[in-house]
């Protein structure tokens, strides 16, 4: 998964009936090939959904690593968790609404609709990101959210 070439999936997309986890798969994949280019991993959001799943790093980029597909990285990840349905789509739509505004921001910068990404001038985007990933990176450890 190369970042720098292509962005990563939509957060709507889903995966074991999650939404953010395909993306987030896409960015573990990046970060352990060194092609994450500028998006941030683990970014706030990650941080967010994985804290409302009760998920560490560590735990997904250890399945990532040892899983070939994204279908065995849900299963053991629904396994690992241990919700019904109906507690994963609640906590689903939750994380939805709550971040409704950085997804509407985060589906322009990434190009899946049309409109103004970030508004920020395009030459200060590069030194905020290099910013917001150090602060990302120092914000979660390996093993704790």
């Amino acid at each position: 998964m190369d970042l720098r070439q292509h962005p990563p999936r939509r957060w709507s997309d889903t995966l074991a009936g999650m939404i953010w986890l395909p993306r987030l798969i896409d960015k573990v994949r990046a970060f352990q090939a060194g092609t994450l280019g500028t998006y941030a991993y683990p970014s706030a959001l990650d941080q967010s959904f994985m804290r409302r799943f009760q998920l560490t790093p560590a735990f997904i980029e250890d399945s990532v690593r040892d899983k070939a597909s994204d279908d065995a990285i849900g299963a053991l990840i629904r396994l690992h968790i241990q919700l019904t349905d109906e507690e994963v789509e609640t906590r689903c739509r939750v994380f939805r609404e709550k971040y409704r505004l950085a997804f509407a921001v985060l589906d322009r910068d990434d190009g899946y609709v049309r409109g103004l990404g970030y508004p920020i001038p395009r030459f200060l985007q590069p030194p905020l990101w290099r910013w917001y990933q150090r602060w990302s990176a120092q914000k979660a450890s390996a093993t704790s959210i």
